[in-house]
């Protein structure tokens, strides 16, 4: 890894050490640091603004990528893809929101900055008023002294001097009232100023707490890129192993093909020997069948023909039983005429 940006110039590290100087604790910068003045931690990597790679990676956020990458590789189980997917997709999901509230907290920052102006402005308003005022208030006083050593020193002028020497008290408690309200304004000022600076001071500390979160994702992010080329190149060399295997089973499969050809072949040449067998015995089914057929029609006209017979022998045996039937009811007709008209002459007499 390379610097991209702001390359430090050599230096002889041991001399700065030497001197009691401290050096970066990015492993392959190692550059002295400026020595720190006052209270507060001091500063661990560059603060130049230098890069490293084409993700131009700050000192810190590089050292951060070797140590995450140093902890997966002595880890006990490597992280899967669907794993990386999931916290890939984790960061691009809070990539956004930590943008909108970086852009909000400038915006306030910018708001805060504009009021802190306005108001500095007012509170120097202010001081330029009470300076005003006290510059009056004095030479009120300086002009009360000069009356009043007028009218010591002129008693014939004594009226006068104590109409002016009124006129010049009420002038200075006008003055006291003007550098009274003065000095109001300018504390209500300085308070505005101090709760636009703590609201100042409290925006500053949320967009350092932003920019390290945001920093912490990135360098999150990079070790995970870092990690998902590890995880790809060792599903290549899977890819490779697979490939070979899959081209062992197809030969395999194409020796198993010829066998199976084979035995189809012969399956084949049985089954021509068993149809043609088969279509000998059908015709022969199909002789003896006709033959059969031909026995059931002779049988089947020979009782036609004798049912034919007996069913005209009995239509002329009907017949017949009808004609003496019918001969029979005449000679009844007649009977019952006779009857008839023997019963009718017997009751006329």
């Amino acid at each position: 890894m390379e610097a991209s940006s702001a390359r430090a110039e050599p230096v002889d590290t041991a001399a700065a050490v030497g001197e009691g100087g401290r050096l970066c604790a990015f492993r392959q910068c190692r550059a002295p640091l400026p020595v720190s003045t006052g209270r507060g931690n001091r500063p661990r990597y560059c603060q130049d603004g230098k890069t490293w790679g084409p993700n131009d990676l700050t000192c810190k956020t590089a050292e951060a990528a070797f140590v995450a990458v140093d902890s997966l590789l002595t880890a006990d189980s490597a992280l899967t893809p669907a794993v990386l997917d999931q916290l890939g997709q984790r960061f691009d999901e809070a990539q956004g929101p930590l943008d909108r509230l970086l852009e909000a907290v400038t915006t306030v920052g910018r708001q805060v900055g504009e009021e802190t102006g306005a108001a500095l402005a007012a509170r120097d308003r202010a001081l330029e008023t009470a300076a005003a005022d006290r510059g009056a208030r004095e030479a009120a006083e300086a002009l009360t002294a000069q009356y009043r050593d007028e009218v010591d020193a002129a008693g014939a002028r004594a009226a006068e001097a104590v109409d002016l020497a009124h006129a010049a008290e009420r002038a200075r408690a006008r003055a006291e009232q003007d550098a009274a309200a003065a000095s109001r304004e300018q504390l209500r000022a300085e308070g505005r100023l101090t709760a636009l600076t703590e609201r100042l001071q409290r925006s500053d500390e949320l967009v350092e707490a932003t920019a390290a979160q945001l920093a912490e994702l990135r360098d999150q992010h990079a070790t995970v890129g870092a990690t998902l080329r590890l995880t790809e190149n060792t599903l290549a060399d899977e890819r490779t192993r697979t490939r070979d295997l899959l081209d062992a089973h197809r030969t395999e499969l194409a020796d198993r093909d010829t066998a199976a050809a084979a035995q189809r072949a012969e399956h084949e040449a049985a089954l021509r020997r068993l149809q043609d067998e088969a279509a000998v015995a059908a015709e022969a089914a199909a002789q003896r069948r006709e033959a059969d057929l031909e026995a059931l029609r002779t049988e089947h006209a020979a009782t036609r023909e004798q049912l034919i017979a007996d069913h005209a022998a009995q239509l002329a045996d009907l017949h017949r039983r009808l004609g003496a039937t019918d001969h029979e009811l005449e000679l009844l007709r007649r009977q019952l005429s006779e009857a008839a008209a023997s019963a009718d002459e017997q009751t006329g007499s």
